[in-house]
Formats: structure tokens, sequence, C-alpha cells
């Protein structure tokens, strides 16, 4: 594990990759490495060339927050000590077993993850004590990052490769690339998250929390006070849920929420084939490319993020290999115009490959 926390500090997606091949599972038989960060450096290191400088800026939360280091023990309590308060204490977690639970709490809970990188430093410990000086420089703005301040935001409109927010402190509109940032959400919905710099603009720095109205408005009004506006929320009608978030790098859906947008009304509660994901890929890209870019109705679930999450998906690019011929060329030109970066780049050179495959 600290080998491989190490190949990841300097920024070397591959060699982590290996060193999770050479030992695959743990002294029990089974998986030893959590699922999604095998993912994330599948997808780092096959797309590496493609990715905006972002993604790299995303890959740093996440290893500040997969640390091994003793000195952090102290903020890591901390940290799950307050998630845990805000979710209603302990016996509101979810699991097999206390230690599952806590487990869960860790990996999945949207309040531990921004008290352990922003309140309590983890971030900025990572980037003084931890990051190579390549990491870093692969980065966007990764130090502003580490400062920036909670906001709350209404959602206006939804479009296949952007986002619009109003920001409630100041009325201000932001436009925000489509990476599933508001997955969860409809226009017209509030919620508090972290907007960061990039080169192309503006994003979240990780998918923001739906909240009722009157805790975004707290929070406009006191950004620094947000724990304090989800403690009171705890006790009204509609709290908000905090635990069971799945933290993407280059995309906010989960994965689950893909599957449904791809198959819709499929009953099989077995995962996919890397063929039958594919397939079902190029069939609802068709789709939603013939409608014209039109949004779906308000409240359903939004098509475009999930398309740009399934062509990121390490596991539908196997598929695609096997399913996709030189006709379906049109289909990734479509998706290169459509969709927001980086699955929009990805999507532009399968096109170029079909079309020399064609010629």
């Amino acid at each position: 594990m600290m080998r491989a926390d190490e190949a990841e500090a300097r920024g070397d997606a591959r060699a982590a990759l290996e060193l999770f091949e050479r030992m695959p599972n743990g002294p029990d038989g089974k998986p030893f490495w959590r699922p999604w960060r095998l993912r994330r450096l599948v997808q780092l290191a096959t797309l590496g060339p493609l990715l905006p400088r972002w993604a790299t800026s995303r890959w740093i939360l996440e290893q500040a927050l997969q640390g091994l280091d003793d000195s952090r023990r102290p903020q890591f309590l901390k940290a799950m000590e307050i998630a845990v308060e805000i979710r209603g204490g302990e016996d509101r977690l979810t699991g097999v077993d206390p230690e599952d639970a806590k487990l869960k709490v860790i990996d999945h809970d949207w309040v531990f993850r921004q008290v352990s990188l922003y309140e309590l430093g983890g971030l900025s410990h990572f980037i003084r004590r931890t990051a190579s000086a390549d990491l870093l420089a692969g980065a966007d703005r990764i130090q502003e990052w580490a400062r920036a301040r909670m906001g709350a935001f209404r959602l206006l409109e939804r479009a296949p490769a952007t986002l619009a927010w109003e920001n409630v402190a100041t009325g201000d509109r932001i436009e925000v690339p489509n990476i599933g940032s508001g997955v969860f959400l409809v226009p017209g919905d509030y919620a508090i998250g972290r907007l960061v710099p990039t080169e192309q603009g503006q994003m979240f720095e990780s998918i923001p929390l739906r909240v009722p109205p009157e805790v975004a408005r707290t929070v406009a009004d006191a950004p620094d006070d947000w724990l304090d506006a989800l403690r009171a929320a705890r006790v009204a009608d509609d709290p908000p849920h905090t635990g069971g978030f799945r933290f993407g790098v280059l995309n906010d859906v989960p994965m689950p929420i893909v599957w449904a947008a791809l198959f819709v009304g499929r009953t099989d509660p077995a995962p996919p084939t890397d063929a039958e994901a594919a397939g079902a890929l190029l069939k609802v890209a068709r789709e939603a490319l013939a409608a014209g870019h039109e949004n779906r109705g308000p409240h359903e679930l939004e098509v475009w993020p999930c398309l740009a999450a399934a062509v990121l998906e390490p596991a539908v690019a196997a598929g695609l290999a096997e399913v996709v011929r030189p006709g379906d060329a049109a289909v990734f030109v479509g998706l290169g115009e459509a969709l927001a970066e980086p699955a929009a780049a990805v999507c532009r050179g399968l096109a170029e490959l079909l079309r020399a495959e064609a010629a």
C-alpha cells in the first residue's frame, strides 16, 4: 500500500497499477484494492494525454484522503466524529458491522471528505509534505483549490456540455462543465459545494451536496458556518443526505446511475458485460443525438453526463473494441461536439480512428 501511495504521489499511475497487478488479492483471497481507486488509475494511465490538468488536481484530492500519514490521525478521527454527528450518530450508519459502517463513512461521506480535506487541512498537508514536484506541476491551480471556501448555488439550466448555476450569495450566473455535478438535482434545486478555478474556467472540486433552500441561504450568508447549517437541517423535514457518494476524478456520475440511463427498464441485477455496455452506449447516444441535444424533462435522468461517464469507463472502452464499426464514426463525432471534456476528447479520438479505418 505504501509503495502504491508513493507511486501515485509521484504522479505515476502506471507504476501504481503494476503494484496492483502484482498483488490483486489480500491474505483472505479477496480483492485487496478499492475498485474505484483501480478504475481511476486505469483512466489516468490510459487517457493521460487527453486529460485536462484539473484531472490531476482531482487525483490529488483522492490521494490526500487515502494517505497513511500517522501525523494526520487526530484530524482523521475528528473528521469522522463530525461526519457521524451530522448523520445523526453511529446508530444511523449502515454496514454489515460497526467497522464496515465507519469504512463507508471514510469512502463515501460528503461531510467527512470536505472536513478532512479543507477544514482540517488534509489537502494543504498533502501538497506541502507528500506530493512530488512532478505531480504538482501537472495539476491545475491546486494551491488555490486548497483555499476554496464553501458556497451556495441554485441550479438554473442543464445543457449537454455545461451546467448553469446561480451563486446564491451574489446572484451571479456561473457555468461549469457538465461532468455530472448536478446529476442528483433538477433546475431550481439548491446545493452547497466548493467552486474552484481551472484553465478552462470554474468547476466544482467534487460533486456538490443537495440542500434545502434555507440551508443554502444560511451558507451564502456565512460560508464558514456550513457545518452549523447542516446540523440545524438535521432536525428538519428534509435533512441533506450526506452518505453513499461515489467521488469520481473525471466524472461525478456513479456507475449505477450510468447503467440506469443506458439500460432503461433492465431488471437483471448482474452488471452488464463490456460488450453489452458498449452496445447500450451506442444505442442511447444515437437516440440522444437524434433528439437534437434537447434535455429530457426536468425530473428525468439527465443522459448527457451519463454518456460522458460511460465513454470514460474502462470496461465500456474494452467493449467498444468488440462492437464498434467504422460506420459508427458519426456517433462519436456528435458526442465529441456535445459532451464536456475529457469525454469529448475521447470521442473525437475514436471518431478519427474509425474514419481512418474506413478510408
